[in-house]
């Protein structure tokens, strides 16, 4: 049950923070970093749904997911303040698998 709310937030974060990044206001952290960031959450919606499967590998591909989107905002120069929340569920995930 908290896991469903969980992906589902995650979810919603990344539908927002895709949508986001096509409004033009990361055009000022160069050409390729929308590409890239959209990218990134195309890969996070893909380890959402293995991870809603339950596949135990989709876990380590969220937590790798959200350790590169850190590493590219911070060679940009982009606060990664909220980035850093991804690693909230990361954490409940990689507990929950052990189990």
């Amino acid at each position: 049950m908290v896991t469903n709310v969980l992906i589902a937030l995650v979810a919603v974060y990344g539908l927002m923070d895709l949508i986001y990044t096509f409004t033009g206001v990361y055009a000022r952290f160069g050409l390729l970093y929308p590409a890239a960031h959209g990218f990134l959450n195309i890969l996070l919606f893909m380890a959402l749904s293995f991870i809603w499967s339950k596949e135990r590998w989709a876990v380590w591909l969220f937590l790798g997911i959200a350790s590169v989107q850190v590493l590219v905002d911070f060679f940009v120069g982009r606060p990664i303040g909220i980035q850093l929340i991804l690693f909230i569920p990361a954490i409940y995930f990689l507990i929950r698998q052990k189990k």
